[in-house]
């Protein structure tokens, strides 16, 4: 009888294993249900940051998903001074900025040609591209303060708009961006650097003694049509007892293309 007993208290606790299991997965939260309308980008992060790399000229990159432009799905790939978006279904690289580069001062001190010549290089070595079945144009760019030459190249005979541009720094002859226009998406690559982000910040904020606190170039693709990259600027007066805690902390959003400033607090 005591045999008997024993199987059937085991018989019992068997069967109430599988309840106890399935209530772990619904009070705490053990596992989660996965969306079934989800589906991973054909392009990983990983190779995402590969490509990137390359397009930038830079050892290495690191990518994550950022938002989507026209119905389409992108990586923001960022390395010491460089940023860059890749098509999360193809890989191309529409979009590369190098922040190290870009012009802080309305000063031109190269000529058409060494600009022109930057921006080809860049093209051929960087983007892979052959410029030579395009009309190419070049111009001087001067807004928000600073100075850039922008190089673009067009169907031969053709005004609409650029299959590819450069953005070459109008002081040192430096290319600083590169923008793909042939996937025909609604991208302008940013042209104020972190200084003169940093000085329009200060300026409008207008309190003496600020100090910079933080600085970062931010990209926003808004409704999804078109992009918009800004500077965020963290600004802060010294605390007169603690050297490394400001006060009166204030955060100014810079926009990178036009140079406005919106004060986001103060």
């Amino acid at each position: 009888m005591r045999r008997v007993a024993l199987t059937l208290v085991g018989a019992m606790l068997l069967a109430l294993l599988p309840v106890s299991v399935g209530g772990c997965n619904i009070t705490c939260g053990c596992a989660s249900t996965p969306d079934p309308n989800w589906t991973p980008p054909p392009i990983t992060a990983e190779e995402a940051a590969v490509y990137a790399a390359k397009a930038a000229g830079v050892p290495v990159m690191t990518a994550q998903l950022a938002g989507g432009l026209a119905g389409r799905s992108f990586y923001r790939a960022d390395a010491p001074g460089a940023v860059a978006l890749v098509d999360a279904e193809s890989g191309m690289v529409p979009e590369v900025v190098l922040t190290d580069q870009m012009p802080g001062a309305d000063t031109v001190s190269v000529t058409d040609s060494d600009a022109q010549t930057a921006a080809e290089t860049f093209v051929h070595r960087n983007a892979g591209l052959t410029t030579e079945a395009f009309t190419v144009s070049v111009r001087v760019l001067h807004q928000a303060g600073v100075a850039a030459y922008e190089v673009a190249w067009r169907d031969a005979g053709a005004t609409a708009t650029p299959k590819f541009q450069v953005l070459v720094n109008a002081s040192t002859g430096a290319v600083f961006a590169f923008v793909d226009l042939r996937m025909q998406l609604n991208l302008t690559a940013p042209i104020v650097d972190q200084s003169r982000a940093t000085e329009t910040a200060i300026a409008a904020i207008g309190i003496p003694g600020e100090t910079v606190t933080s600085a970062d170039l931010g990209i926003d693709f808004g409704s999804g049509d078109s992009q918009k990259w800004a500077w965020s600027i963290g600004l802060g007066v010294p605390s007169a007892t603690q050297a490394d805690v400001y006060e009166h902390g204030a955060l100014i959003s810079v926009d990178a293309v036009t140079g406005q400033a919106t004060i986001v607090k103060s």
